[in-house]
């Protein structure tokens, strides 16, 4: 009885320990957990899109024409899932306040969020011209500044 018993425990244990094949995959970058108008982004539509961003190259973006959000292309994980720093900042995060008196036509309201960040604010180019003011965040992914004036910002 005591070696069937053993035996049962060493099974299971081994059936708990990871050898690799077949194991679960490691940990994940959070997944929105948040409320309100980007909670369910995911199930919105969005065209993949390629920026040229200001001094690095070429760099897959994309925009969600609905909520008019253009975020990195990384940001969206093989099970279709948006985690990166600047999604879980606009699902997440408090608003940035920024006083009425601030918006003098000098920068955008997100452009001034992302500076209240200490983030970094970088400018594309696609194939026809347009620009786009995006803002960097500390894992690498970036975010348009209109979405974050839209979503991000508490004027005072």
């Amino acid at each position: 009885m005591l070696l069937r018993t053993s035996v049962a425990l060493f099974a299971l244990a081994l059936a708990g320990c990871p050898s690799g094949e077949g194991a679960a995959p490691g940990p994940q970058a959070p997944v929105n957990t948040g409320v309100g108008p980007l909670a369910s982004l995911e199930e919105s539509p969005f065209l993949n899109e390629v920026w040229s961003v200001e001094g690095t190259g070429d760099a897959p973006f994309l925009y969600y024409p609905r909520e008019n959000v253009r975020v990195s292309g990384p940001c969206r994980l093989a099970g279709g899932q948006l985690a990166c720093e600047a999604m879980q900042f606009v699902r997440n995060g408090m608003p940035v306040s920024i006083p009425r008196r601030e918006l003098d036509g000098r920068a955008s309201g997100g452009v001034k969020v992302c500076l209240k960040l200490n983030m970094t604010t970088v400018f594309l180019r696609n194939s026809v011209g347009a620009e786009e003011t995006m803002c960097r965040f500390n894992d690498g992914s970036m975010i348009s500044t209109t979405a974050l004036e839209q979503y991000a910002m508490n004027v005072l």
